[in-house]
């Protein structure tokens, strides 16, 4: 992923093309990762070099997410054609090992296998509607499925990654792709719970089982990412314990929409 700069007056931009997700839009994505403008107006004179490189790209998706306090940034982009989609939090839940989990109940914790990626997969493909790409009315529904499942089942073969299934019983009922930035801090990557099984509580079990099998490796911090728009997900995070920081704005640009 080769990281570009946009260096001018009032105007600092570094972008990318987003190698991972055009297989899943079978056309050029872009991302801006950093934007800082201190002159909107000499800005606005720079911005046609991003704009024209977009295009000729052939770009069919540009996103950006930008800290919430940066409103200058995001009224900036928005007075372009960039779309607000949604808010992203970053919870987190610290001093796991102090915190009360609970009695274990019958949800078991294991390493997912090589032989289970094709139902995990399936599974992720399926339960998600209020990502990014579900929500962005101007994006098929269908690319957000592909991107969840892709995801999952890359998972299995990602170096950074670990997966993590839950069982009930002999069912799969949820799993957990997991990333290890330290011994005792980990982040939940992407979390599912198997069609036709919320609104019955096993959210909370499934999760509470999360954590104490992460208590029992040593790990002290979770942190993990999601949607404004999922507040299944939030009301369940808040039920477990996590706390939310100031959230980022995720915004849209469809050049030749």
């Amino acid at each position: 992923m080769e990281e570009r700069c946009l260096d001018a007056p009032g105007l600092s931009l570094r972008y990318h093309r987003v190698p991972w997700d055009e297989p899943i839009f079978g056309a050029p994505v872009a991302a801006i990762s950093a934007i800082t403008i201190t002159d909107p107006a000499r800005a606005a004179e720079a911005w046609p070099a991003f704009a024209g490189w977009c295009r000729g790209e052939q770009t069919v998706l540009v996103s950006c997410r930008l800290p919430q306090k940066k409103l200058v940034e995001c009224g900036f982009l928005e007075a372009r054609g960039f779309r607000f989609i949604e808010l992203n939090y970053r919870p987190r839940l610290a001093g796991l090992g102090t915190s009360d989990l609970g009695q274990p109940d019958d949800i078991k914790v294991e390493p997912a296998s090589a032989g289970d990626a094709t139902v995990i997969a399936e599974i992720a493909g399926r339960i998600f509607d209020t990502g990014r790409l579900h929500v962005d009315p101007l994006i098929d529904a269908a690319i957000g499925d592909r991107r969840y499942r892709a995801w999952a089942a890359n998972a299995f073969s990602n170096p950074g990654q670990s997966v993590l299934k839950c069982r009930l019983d002999e069912q799969i009922v949820g799993f957990f792709v997991i990333e290890r930035p330290s011994a005792t801090a980990h982040f939940w990557s992407l979390i599912g719970l198997a069609p036709g099984l919320s609104g019955q509580g096993l959210g909370t079990r499934v999760g509470r089982a999360m954590l104490r099998w992460h208590r029992d490796e040593g790990v002290d911090e979770i942190s993990t990412s999601m949607s404004s728009h999922n507040v299944a997900a939030m009301n369940l995070y808040m039920r477990l314990g996590f706390r939310f920081p100031a959230p980022s704005v995720t915004l849209h640009w469809c050049p030749h929409a």
